[in-house]
């Protein structure tokens, strides 16, 4: 099924149902899609999320479609044949894209980033605004792990983490969030900067373990260096960043689908650890809501 072809009007409501059949009469479907080539997976699940909160306050069905247009998830040969979100996540409402392709009320998502909620804001991820707790009913009702998923988490948390430890999970955004710091993103701490607020915390909560979770080859090692013994991570091989934009370069690799993969697991076992030393990323919010 290839939904390139359906035609948007200025509300991108569809002005042409191009697969025929009147299926589903009393549900419209929200097909969600976003055009940023190179966004990563967290930031895709932030954006989604914004949609999917829209698309159940109108009524509507929603489905997320990283099957018809490039993603770094999707390998060229697997557009409009796969699902890259259905590699991480289920369908928020359990209809897939080849579910409703009969459906006579379909409406096509621009694909533009949404207006996001005020994610950034350190009152709201504190929840002193009182807005935290509808994003986390979202996520626990419409972003469940993919089985394969939940079992890759299953899998590693029993494999890295040990009863009776009291783990600081620790993530810090390296390569180009800090060398190049991109336009209307939070800047990031440091490496110095990272370790230093991690020994501080890891002393004051009592914390026998760190787990941490980088890209960044210079993180590891001032943390290895560090805490030694006591450091946790599931990465095997680190970036060094040479300029340009890291999502690009694990597409060009031909790696995207396993660090997606990696950094969802990664993700999940931060919000399984007693305390949190991080800079604010979208990773970070999701942690903050926890599924």
């Amino acid at each position: 099924m290839d939904i390139r072809k359906t035609e948007e009007n200025g509300t991108g409501q569809n002005t042409e149902n191009v697969w025929g059949g009147g299926r589903n009469p009393d549900k419209t479907f929200y097909v969600i899609r976003r055009r940023d080539w190179y966004c990563g997976l967290f930031s895709l699940f932030l954006t989604n999320l914004q949609r999917i909160d829209d698309a159940i306050k109108n009524g509507y069905v929603p489905v997320v479609d990283m099957q018809n247009d490039f993603n770094i998830y999707l390998t060229e040969d697997k557009i409009g044949k796969e699902n890259a979100w259905e590699y991480f996540f289920k369908q928020p409402c359990g209809y897939s894209l080849e579910d409703i392709k009969h459906s006579r009320n379909i409406i096509i998502g621009s694909g533009a980033v949404p207006e996001m909620f005020p994610y950034l804001n350190i009152d709201f991820l504190y929840g002193r605004t009182g807005e935290l707790e509808h994003w986390k009913k979202l996520v626990r009702q419409y972003m469940k792990l993919s089985d394969v998923a939940k079992q890759n988490v299953e899998e590693e948390y029993a494999r890295l983490f040990s009863k009776g430890d009291k783990i600081l999970g620790v993530k810090c955004r390296g390569t180009d969030y800090v060398n190049g710091k991109p336009k209307n993103h939070p800047v990031q701490p440091t490496p110095e900067q990272a370790v230093a607020k991690a020994e501080e915390i890891f002393e004051r909560q009592h914390c026998t373990k760190v787990f941490l979770a980088t890209e960044d080859a210079e993180f590891y090692r001032l943390f290895s260096e560090k805490f030694g013994s006591n450091l946790i991570a599931n990465k095997i091989v680190y970036a060094e960043y040479h300029g340009g934009s890291t999502g690009r370069e694990e597409y060009e690799r031909g790696g995207a689908y396993a660090n997606g993969m990696e950094y969802l697991i990664t993700t999940m076992l931060l919000t399984k650890c007693d305390c949190l030393c991080a800079g604010c990323g979208s990773s970070i919010t999701f942690e903050r809501r926890g599924i």
